[in-house]
């Protein structure tokens, strides 16, 4: 994101912000993760496919993930709105994919492709039932790139133990979009407080890692 805390301009651009080599750090992220948890509707602005792109890894870290015991994650889509098709780049990659949705359609999906049905909350689908289903599941370690809209509501229903963010020394203005979208007004008693836990240089870039404060 920007130093204004903006993940993209009002237009949805965001290639790029940050850098090659911050790009190339959440890929280690990625492949430490259990699962990526991302919207149906940032998938489809971005056109993004979610994979581990082990070729941008050098030999030390390579050597981290060796390939008989590396398993890719499954990517996590909430799809309420059934907007996920066939005709998608994503579905066009072998590794597993749950598409977290409030019905199903009648697409003959492939066989690395599942569609999860979730009970709805206020005609949305249920984010805590989503998580607990992935528990069931053994899947514990969920890695989030989303935008503002499902950022916010994890971070408002406090199911974000780690925020790890990249800042570029870059300025896109009021009107780009933020990182997080909290609907309610917030007085500044109410704020949501975190710690740092870690500072690093990553290129031109800085990459934070923070934990939520303990009430």
């Amino acid at each position: 994101m920007s130093i204004d805390g903006r993940t993209a301009m009002k237009t949805g651009e965001s290639k790029w912000i940050t850098s090659k080599d911050s790009r190339q750090d959440v890929q280690i992220f990625r492949a430490k993760s259990s699962a990526i948890l991302s919207s149906s509707t940032t998938i489809i602005h971005d056109n993004a496919q979610l994979t581990v792109r082990k070729k941008e890894f050098n030999s030390k870290i390579l050597s981290k993930f060796p390939e008989k015991d590396f398993k890719h994650p499954i990517r996590v889509i909430i799809d309420s709105k059934n907007q996920m098709k066939k005709s998608h780049k994503i579905m066009h990659t072998k590794e597993k994919i749950l598409l977290i949705r409030l019905k199903p359609d009648n697409e003959l999906w492939p066989d690395n492709i599942k569609q999860i049905i979730i009970k709805p909350y206020k005609k949305k689908i249920n984010i805590i039932s989503t998580l607990k289903f992935l528990g069931n599941l053994e899947i514990n370690n969920v890695w989030i790139e989303a935008g503002s809209t499902l950022s916010g509501s994890l971070l408002k229903m406090q199911l974000i133990d780690e925020i790890i963010i990249y800042i570029a020394p870059k300025i896109l203005g009021h009107e780009a979009k933020p990182l997080f979208l909290l609907k309610n007004h917030l007085k500044l008693f109410e704020c949501i407080k975190f710690n740092f836990v870690d500072f690093k240089k990553i290129g031109p870039d800085i990459r934070l890692i923070l934990e939520p404060q303990k009430k």
